[in-house]
C-alpha cells in the first residue's frame, strides 16, 4: 500500500464514521451506561480501522496496534466530552473534525517521514503570492462589508429595513459568501457563473422587495451592486498580479 492510498484511507474512516454519528444519533433520554455503548461503538471500530490500515501499510506490528489503541482512546474521550456536555458549534468542530484530523495527519507524517515535504510547503504558502490572495479574501470580506455599509448610511433612515422574519445575520453572512464567490468565479475565469450569481440574487431579491416600499428596493438594490463592484475589482486586480 502506497503511502498515499494510507492517508486517503485514513480520511475516509474518519468521514464515515462522522457520518455514522449523524445518522445514528445518541438518544436524548440515553444512560450512562448507554452513552458509554454509543460512543464505544463509534470509537472501537475507529481505532480498528486506523490499525489495521497501519498493518496493511507495513508500519509494523506493534505500532500499528499501540496507535490503534490511542486512536481509540482520544475518539472515546472527545466524543465523551461531547456528549457530557452542551457544545457550540465552534467546540463541536474542533472536537468532531479538526483534532482527529490533526491527529490522523501527525500520525501519517510520523511514520512516512514526510515532515520535511510538509515544511516546504508552509513555505510556498508563506510566499508573496498565496498571501496577496489571503489578504484579498479577508479584504472582501469585514473591511469591504464594513465599507458598503458607510457607503450606504445617507440612504438608511429613508428604508425601513425592520424585519422581525428575517434571520439574524442572514445578510451580512450571504454578502461574504457572495464576495468570496465573485473573487473565486474571477481567478477560475467563470464569468457565465457571475452573470449567473447575480441573475439568482435578483429573483431572489424581487420576491422580497416586490410587496415592499421604493426605498428598501433602491437599498437593496444599491447594496448588491457595490458588493459586485468592489468584488469584480478585487477579483481583477487579484487575478493580474497572481498571473504576473
Amino acid at each position: 500500500m502506497s503511502e498515499v492510498t494510507a492517508l486517503l484511507l485514513f480520511i475516509l474512516i474518519h468521514i464515515v464514521a462522522t457520518m455514522l454519528i449523524y445518522m445514528f444519533p445518541l438518544a436524548a433520554d440515553a444512560s450512562a451506561a448507554g452513552r458509554v455503548r454509543w460512543i464505544a461503538a463509534k470509537a472501537v471500530p475507529y481505532g480498528l480501522a486506523v490499525g489495521l490500515v497501519m498493518l496493511i501499510a507495513a508500519f509494523g506490528t506493534g505500532w500499528s496496534l499501540l496507535i490503534g489503541l490511542l486512536v481509540l482512546a482520544s475518539q472515546f474521550t472527545m466524543e465523551w466530552l461531547k456528549q457530557s456536555r452542551v457544545c457550540c458549534f465552534s467546540v463541536d468542530l474542533v472536537l468532531t473534525h479538526l483534532l482527529p484530523l490533526a491527529m490522523l495527519l501527525a500520525i501519517w507524517f510520523s511514520f512516512t517521514h514526510n515532515w520535511y515535504g510538509l515544511g516546504e510547503l508552509i513555505l510556498e504558502l508563506l510566499g508573496p503570492k498565496p498571501l496577496i490572495a489571503l489578504i484579498a479574501y479577508l479584504f472582501i470580506l469585514h473591511p469591504t462589508s464594513a465599507l458598503i455599509s458607510q457607503l450606504l448610511r445617507p440612504w438608511l433612515n429613508h428604508a425601513d429595513l425592520t424585519d422581525e422574519a428575517s434571520l439574524k445575520h442572514a445578510g451580512k453572512l450571504i454578502g461574504f459568501l457572495e464576495r468570496f464567490l465573485i473573487v473565486t468565479f474571477v481567478l477560475l475565469g467563470q464569468w457565465s457563473a457571475i452573470g449567473f450569481l447575480l441573475a439568482a440574487k435578483s429573483i431572489m431579491r424581487f420576491n422580497d422587495t416586490r410587496t415592499a416600499k421604493r426605498p428598501v428596493s433602491e437599498y437593496v438594490l444599491l447594496g448588491t451592486l457595490l458588493s459586485f463592484t468592489f468584488s469584480l475589482m478585487v477579483g481583477i486586480g487579484l487575478s493580474g498580479v497572481l498571473s504576473s
